[in-house]
């Protein structure tokens, strides 16, 4: 067990920009902490660990960052003594680990922390000791592997922007194209299903059409041509840019269906249903169920729309689209 000293030390000899056992994700939003702090003090001291010309932070990096915000001169820490990284970065996974959950960006980065230290087996045989949370050998190497990743990928798992499931999909591809997918999720966002339909389409568009992602991505509606003067609005919904840029890839991919799925979005448009009523095609047209949805507040509006589907079944539009005479 290593000696841990709790002292009173400056908050100017604390480095900060070292990061080497940092887990959480960078904060920028303190303000509360740093409230708290000038009103009430530091609950629980930071761990740091001594060396010969400075102190490197172990666990607290928020709490400290809080406490020179909030101008603080001095302030008391956990101290471990030098020369003890394996134990430090114990110290950080573990506190982090059995105070909450971590999320998924936290846990690659204490993934790629223990692993400067400990094997991929050693880590798995201690993984509840560790991260509260069994894990296998395999999955350690996989989130060693996204740890790899260009450093925008724990930035985009922080944002909420890339999921876990789909940087465990890109990890096997050649670092350019992984650096355009990352680009390409931090302008969009849609789901976790979505980023993986997004990542399919697109390498299939790509080997069928034998072109580069970035050539397809530029040809999109969030791609920008400066040749035509076009360049993308930073300040468009992200969430509305990812529907624009999943359609492009569907009719890109899948042009007959497209158009099929268009041809009969026109003709419900056609039909003019009343503003209740809503009729739906067959998930992806292999079905043969529609479905009527029918919205009323009252009787009479109950009445109204149901003479309305009654008098649909004579119309030629509707009996063409049911049919499925598209």
């Amino acid at each position: 067990m290593t000696a841990i000293t709790l002292t009173d030390i400056p908050v100017s000899e604390i480095d900060l920009s070292d990061t080497g056992f940092r887990v959480t994700g960078p904060h920028y939003d303190i303000e509360q902490l740093r409230g708290s702090i000038s009103q009430y003090g530091i609950m629980v001291a930071p761990l740091v660990l001594g060396e010969p010309d400075k102190y490197s932070v172990v666990s607290g990096f928020r709490r400290i960052e809080a406490a020179r915000y909030a101008g603080l001169s001095r302030i008391t820490c956990r101290v471990m003594p030098a020369g003890k990284q394996f134990d430090a970065a114990i110290a950080a996974v573990t506190e982090n680990a059995f105070s909450r959950e971590l999320t998924a960006s936290e846990l690659i980065r204490a993934t790629g922390l223990l692993l400067r230290f400990m094997d991929a087996k050693d880590i798995a045989k201690n993984a509840t000791s560790l991260f509260n949370r069994p894990m296998n050998t395999g999955y350690i190497k996989t989130l060693s592997r996204i740890h790899a990743m260009p450093d925008s990928v724990l930035k985009l798992l922080d944002q909420n922007k890339i999921s876990i499931k789909a940087c465990k999909n890109l990890v096997s591809m050649d670092p350019d194209i992984q650096t355009e997918f990352l680009h390409l999720f931090s302008r969009i966002k849609v789901s976790s299903g979505i980023q993986m339909e997004i990542i399919s389409w697109a390498k299939e568009i790509c080997a069928l059409e034998k072109i580069s992602l970035e050539r397809l991505i530029r040809e999109s509606p969030i791609g920008t041509d400066e040749s035509d003067g076009f360049e993308v609005d930073v300040h468009r919904d992200m969430s509305a840019l990812g529907k624009q840029f999943k359609a492009f890839l569907a009719q890109r991919r899948f042009p007959a269906f497209t158009a099929a799925k268009n041809r009969a979005r026109k003709q419900i448009n056609a039909l003019g249903l009343d503003s209740g009523l809503q009729l739906s095609l067959p998930e992806n047209f292999e079905g043969m169920v529609y479905a009527m949805q029918m919205e009323f507040k009252n009787v009479d509006e109950f009445r109204t729309r149901l003479n309305c589907l009654t008098e649909l079944i004579d119309l030629p539009d509707f009996k063409n689209l049911v049919d499925n005479k598209l």
